[in-house]
């Protein structure tokens, strides 16, 4: 009998929408090289088309493969080794390798998110999945598994467990550098982190 874990592989393998209580809140993922599963996911929250969805990676080594590699990214490494894995996105400039559904304006956003079995997850998936909030766009997000099955007909699968935080990631664009938007990491310690760059 396949366990939770392999029959939550499966849905994201097969192109399908997988439900996921992640470090932060519940997540919607998705393979980001399934143009119809990524429409479905702007369709079933009501997503503005113009906004990207964001990249969960299962290592450092799969963010790095993703970025411009003539950009200083040393922002990014003083962040990222600092602050990963956890409920940090980081916006970037995409490399070729960046899959184009989720490059905007030539950005992409990275998140290697805390959860040792969801990392796993992407590891076995090709080593990134396209991802948002489990929420109608505008809404709070979903952080408890109970208020997660209401959202079952948006996915085909909702794995079990619960997440792991009560705020979304936040958000820094380094190409500005800006803080988009503040969540499971302080603003403040962004900022002090960045001027240390």
């Amino acid at each position: 009998m396949p366990s939770e874990f392999d029959l939550s592989l499966h849905t994201l393998q097969s192109g399908g929408l997988l439900a996921w209580p992640t470090d932060t809140t519940w997540g919607l993922l998705a393979r980001a090289d399934r143009p119809e599963a990524l429409a479905r996911i702007y369709r079933v929250k009501g997503r503005d088309p113009a906004k990207p969805l964001q990249l969960l990676v299962a290592d450092l080594a799969t963010a790095r493969r993703l970025l411009d590699p003539g950009w200083d990214a040393a922002p990014f490494e003083r962040l990222a080794r600092t602050l990963w894995p956890g409920g940090l996105t980081l916006v970037v400039p995409a490399g070729p390798e960046a899959p184009a559904a989720c490059v905007h304006e030539g950005k992409v956003g990275l998140r290697l998110p805390a959860d040792p079995e969801l990392r796993r997850l992407l590891a076995r998936a090709g080593g990134y999945a396209a991802a948002t909030s489990l929420n109608p766009s505008g809404r709070p997000p979903v952080l408890r598994y109970r208020d997660a099955l209401r959202y079952a007909d948006w996915v085909d699968r909702i794995h079990p467990g619960e997440a792991g935080g009560t705020e979304a990631s936040t958000v820094v664009d380094l190409t500005v550098p800006r803080i988009l938007r503040e969540g499971a990491v302080p603003a403040a310690l962004v900022r002090r982190l960045l001027e240390e760059a």
